[in-house]
This record gives C-alpha cells, sequence and structure tokens, in this order.
C-alpha cells in the first residue's frame, strides 16, 4: 500500500511540474499569440490560429499527436523544408527563452 501511495504522489508531483511547461506557449487570444501571428505573417505563413497554436506546441515542446503536417500541406505550407522552415518561424516567435 506505501507503494501505491508513493507512486501516486511522485506522479502528482511530476504533472504538477510539468504543468509549468504546457503554459510555456502563449495561449490564443493573448498578446503574445498576436505577435506570434503576426510573426508567422510576416514570413510568409497565414495559418488560422488553432493551425498556430499546435505548430508553437509542436516546435517548443514536441509531441503533439496528430496530422500538423497534412494541415501544414491544407494550408500551403508545401514544398521541400517549407515544414521545417515555418516550424523555425514559430521557435523564433512563440517558444520562451530558455
Amino acid at each position: 500500500m506505501r507503494h501505491t501511495v508513493a507512486a501516486f504522489f511522485a506522479a502528482m508531483a511530476a504533472a504538477v511540474a510539468l504543468a509549468g511547461t504546457a503554459g510555456a506557449i502563449p495561449d490564443q487570444g493573448t498578446p503574445e499569440f498576436d505577435q506570434y501571428l503576426q510573426g508567422l505573417e510576416r514570413n510568409g505563413y497565414n495559418l488560422n490560429p488553432d493551425t498556430a497554436w499546435r505548430v508553437a506546441h509542436q516546435a517548443c515542446i514536441g509531441g503533439i499527436p496528430g496530422y500538423i503536417n497534412l494541415e501544414l500541406a491544407a494550408q500551403g505550407v508545401i514544398g521541400p523544408g517549407a515544414q521545417q522552415r515555418v516550424m523555425d518561424v514559430a521557435r523564433k516567435y512563440a517558444c520562451p527563452v530558455q
């Protein structure tokens, strides 16, 4: 029983510690997110806000499930290295300075 309780509290501590990382990218509707969208637009990427948020999450934190590459292709991010370039722009404008 002690091991189960200890494992539970360890899992809770890890969840709380990682929750701060999830808030590292700007939320939609905030001035920081608007600046990020403007940065994308200055570099020629006109993404809808949901896709832009997922790109920022993928670029800054990684591991987001889904078809982000298909979403980007559907919004015109096509060509050799295009998806890597949009990720680089997202890292520049959305990721916090480490």
